[in-house]
């Protein structure tokens, strides 16, 4: 079903103004040079219309004079039509050229700027909100065509005035207000044609959110990455018949937004032939004897109106389509104005504090909870001195992976601080620049991205490359197998998309885990880091993990509780609450949560009892 167009979709034409004045002068700036030529072969062309409607008068009028015996100056005729011609093409090639010249530089600074303000939101809160999703969408797919194509719709719309008014201009041999009628009868239909446009860009943007989840539709049933379970359950037809019902409801839109644009412009159009009409029938009757007042035009002045009547038609019905799909690339360039004004929750203090010397960790009374949602954080204390490995396990949506992101201020608390340092030296982690707050820390989350880079570009991450510590981080993280069995080594590219070799869930973590050895970190952040190895594999990564926490603040989040043991402090959360706090022993001999959860665990790798006969 359609959903209502946001308000803030809507902009008047003011904004419009507004946003072209924001947006000219960025693009200028990108190419000067090209758009200046541009522009100066854009007036060019637009007199061209208005200078062949006069060598056609010229011409008729000449031809005529001939019959009568007299002479005309054929020699200046033809020099005039082919200069007039070579203009033309030339002027329409050199701005086909000129223009993709220019949307080379349109294109890199557009990009650039999007790529630099993402750089720029530190936390999470724009990225993961949902909103966001059809922006950014909106935003992917303009960028490489959307600024070229707005200069190429006002260069056109220049040469369209410029024509325009030329053209009207010639009508004035046959009288002042003749061009004047033209225009009022042909402006309302151009009017309604404008309005049809903007309803097909609110349309367009009402059903981003639909596309993107058509899309979605395609790549389930087609890509590899969901190939078993489709295959498997038989998806591909549910997958198809999800797809037709949307594709159908959304061509049923647009049919209804272009019977209504047929419908709606077709009295206008009426109009707008009845004044052309009419004047028709009067320039040839003036010139036939048969109007009042008796001839007085020549057989030019009625090849003239025939041809500028035609003409100012078109060039108005241009200005207005330019004028529409103006509108049109603006409410994009809203869009990317206003992301680049975008902020952020997580923001970089005015007058960052040092990191303090020691990198303890404290939550002083903690809450937090997501945009629009119910609290996940509530009101957690706890301290962890710097070179502590602390475990913390609960059960899924205590809080876990949220205390981390808070951590490294992926978001802010709602309530409460989150401080660096030891006992009365904190710092609070809002007045530590994020960059470097986040320089000494590796981590590896459970959803770690895959980068289908090689394996070499893996591990380092765009980090200078340093021989010895790439080679432990390879034996440590046990992705030494992995290196032997694929052609190229470190040089060897992983993932389907580019042709690359793809790795196993498994393989992939040691590669994540690699990441985070490779990085010389103070804090060392496991978020479920083993969920996908074997039991010796895993063991080899623990191993790992062990001895590369000595020395460091460790946070290890886990449902597997064997692997807490490596842990100095096991932390136990429930319903976003800290409700225990002690050593794998101390928690054991309370009898609590964390006991419960152990026995549970344990219980499924116990002996069965034997069953009698």
């Amino acid at each position: 079903m359609l959903r209502p167009l946001p308000k803030k979709d809507e902009l008047s034409n003011r904004e419009l103004l507004g946003v072209l004045a924001r947006t000219l002068p960025g693009l200028y700036r990108s190419a000067p040079l090209l758009v200046s030529l541009l522009l100066a072969m854009a007036l060019v062309q637009g007199l061209i219309p208005a200078v062949t409607i006069l060598l056609g008068k010229w011409t008729v009028d000449g031809v005529s004079e001939a019959l009568r015996g007299g002479t005309v100056n054929v020699t200046l005729l033809a020099v005039a039509w082919t200069g007039a011609a070579l203009i033309s093409q030339l002027t329409q090639v050199a701005a086909q050229v000129l223009q993709g010249y220019a949307a080379d530089g349109f294109t890199v600074q557009t990009m650039t700027r999007l790529m630099n303000k993402m750089a720029e939101i530190h936390g999470l809160d724009v990225l993961e909100d949902p909103r966001f999703h059809d922006d950014i969408e909106i935003l992917q797919m303009g960028a490489p065509r959307r600024p070229l194509n707005l200069v190429s719709t006002l260069l056109s719309l220049v040469r369209g005035v410029v024509s325009a008014v030329g053209v009207s201009a010639t009508l004035l041999v046959i009288g002042w207000w003749v061009p004047l009628v033209v225009v009022a009868g042909t402006l309302p239909a151009l009017l309604r044609q404008m309005e049809f446009y903007k309803l097909g860009w609110s349309i367009f943007i009402q059903r981003t959110q639909d596309s993107r989840e058509l899309n979605y539709l395609q790549r389930v049933a087609m890509r590899h990455e969901s190939a078993k379970e489709v295959r498997l359950y038989g998806l591909v037809p549910h997958l198809q018949n999800r797809y037709l019902t949307g594709t159908l409801a959304y061509q049923g839109v647009m049919r209804g937004v272009r019977n209504r644009q047929l419908l709606g412009i077709l009295p206008y159009q009426a109009l707008s032939l009845l004044v052309t009409a009419g004047l028709f029938v009067y320039v040839v009757s003036r010139a036939q004897g048969v109007g009042a007042g008796g001839g007085g035009y020549t057989a030019g002045s009625v090849v003239l109106v025939i041809t500028a009547l035609a003409g100012l038609r078109d060039e108005l019905r241009g200005v207005s389509e330019s004028i529409s799909t103006g509108t049109e690339h603006l409410n994009w360039f809203h869009k990317y104005q206003s992301f680049l004004a975008a902020t952020s929750g997580v923001t970089q203090p005015a007058d960052p504090r040092p990191l303090p010397a020691r990198l303890a960790l404290t939550l002083d009374d903690v809450s937090f909870g997501y945009q629009g949602r119910p609290p996940v954080l509530e009101h957690v204390s706890l301290h962890i001195p710097e070179g502590q490995t602390v475990a913390i396990v609960g059960e899924n949506g205590a809080g876990k992976t949220t205390l981390v992101k808070l951590l490294l201020r992926f978001y802010d608390p709602t309530s409460g601080r989150v401080l660096l340092g030891e006992r009365g030296q904190e710092v609070d982690l809002r007045d530590v620049n994020v960059e470097e707050w986040r320089s000494q820390v590796a981590a590896v989350f459970q959803d770690f991205s895959r980068f289908e880079w090689t394996l070499r570009e893996n591990i380092t991450l765009g980090q200078p490359e340093d021989g010895a510590k790439l080679a432990h981080a390879v034996s440590a993280s046990g992705l030494e197998p992995v290196l032997e069995r694929v052609n190229g080594g470190l040089e060897a590219r992983i993932g389907q998309a580019f042709g690359g070799v793809d790795l196993s869930g498994g393989q992939w973590q040691k590669l994540a885990t690699a990441r985070a050895l490779y990085r010389e970190s103070r804090v060392l952040i496991l978020d479920e880091p083993t969920a996908a190895l074997d039991p010796r594999s895993e063991a080899e990564v623990f191993g790992a993990f062990a001895a590369m926490s000595r020395g460091r603040t460790t946070l290890l989040i886990t449902h597997r509780l064997g692997s807490v043991l490596m842990a100095d402090r096991v932390l136990v959360m429930k319903l976003g609450r800290l409700i225990e706090d002690g050593t794998h022993a101390e928690l054991l001999a309370r009898g609590g949560e964390y006991a419960e959860l152990w026995a549970l665990q344990a219980s499924q790798y116990a002996e069965p009892e034997a069953v009698g006969v």
